[in-house]
Order: structure tokens, then C-alpha cells, then sequence
């Protein structure tokens, strides 16, 4: 006999199966699906859940030709992920990287837009999210997703220094956690 159960949750339907009159001896095992995979797309469904911070906004600076390996220049968001900039480039993880790369910042991706979007964006590294042009950021809202620690942020760039040996220098406002 085959017994079907389904539990309804915010995040969608999860559907099961067992086998046999007594579940404590029951050797058969059911490799399961998520609530993704069966996902109701009916009007009650609230879609994934996101971790979003939404606490004071914090201004961050690095000034032109600040010491990218200096803290007061970096900006620690999490213990996976540090923000700073060499004296051009992109910004990068402190972290894991000693200069940018197209793929900057490890550890995170971005989407140019503002979490009351969240479920529209489409996340990738920062310099592809920007279309290549860092100098055009500021005044330009983004959302930082931190990889690791699935951490959704509201970035609004403030200013970004352009040109080879131009210091670096760049700055943003960003949600704190809540």
C-alpha cells in the first residue's frame, strides 16, 4: 500500500511517498523533491524566501590612493566578504583577492535594481552588472547578494574615481542587518 501526504508551506507544496503498513520498518527510501521542484503557482504561494538586510543605511568611503590593504579602507560586510579597491578596477574581496578581475568581487554577485524587485533580478559579478562601466555607478542602486551566506543588500554607489592611477577612490551607501 502506497500512502501520499502533502504538506502545504510558505515556500510551496513538498509531496512524499512511503511504502509499507509500519513506517519504523519501512527499508524503502524516498529520494524527495524540494519545495522548488514542486512549486504551486497559485496566488497563496509566496515564492522562495530571501534574506534581506534592511537596518540603517552605512556610509562607506575608501579616498583615492587609500591603502587597499588597510581595514580603515576596507569595508568588513561579513566574515566572508571585505569590499575595498586597488588604485583602479573593479572592487574586490580583501578576503580572497589581491587585485580585481572580471569576475570581482569573489564571493558575491550583483544586480543593478533594489530588493523591492528581488524576485526579478538577475544576479552576476559586479562589472558585468555595472555594463562594463564603473565610472557610470554612481547615483546607480544594486543589490549584493553575499554568496555564502545568502544575504541580500541594497548598495547605492555614491562616487567612483575613473582612469588608470586615479587613486581608487569610490563610495557607497548600504543596508545594514536588520
Amino acid at each position: 500500500m502506497r500512502v501520499r501526504w502533502t504538506v502545504a508551506l510558505g515556500l510551496g507544496v513538498l509531496i512524499g511517498c512511503a511504502s509499507g503498513e509500519d513506517d519504523s520498518t519501512d527499508k524503502d527510501t524516498d529520494t524527495g523533491t524540494t519545495a522548488s521542484d514542486t512549486a504551486d503557482t497559485s496566488s497563496e504561494d509566496t515564492g522562495p524566501e530571501y534574506t534581506i538586510w534592511t537596518g540603517d543605511s552605512l556610509v562607506f568611503e575608501k579616498p583615492d590612493f587609500g591603502d587597499p590593504t588597510d581595514p580603515s579602507n576596507q569595508d568588513a560586510i561579513s566574515e566572508f566578504v571585505v569590499l575595498t579597491r586597488g588604485e583602479s578596477g573593479s572592487l574586490l574581496n580583501a578576503i580572497t583577492e589581491a587585485e580585481a578581475t572580471s569576475t570581482s568581487p569573489e564571493g558575491t554577485e550583483w544586480s543593478e535594481g533594489t530588493t523591492a524587485d528581488i524576485g526579478s533580478l538577475e544576479f552576476e559579478p559586479l562589472k558585468n552588472a555595472a555594463g562594463h562601466q564603473m565610472s557610470s555607478v554612481p547615483d546607480t542602486d544594486f543589490v549584493l547578494h553575499l554568496i555564502e551566506e545568502d544575504i541580500y543588500i541594497d548598495v547605492t554607489f555614491l562616487s567612483w574615481t575613473s582612469g588608470n592611477n586615479s587613486g581608487g577612490g569610490f563610495s557607497y551607501a548600504r543596508s545594514t542587518p536588520n
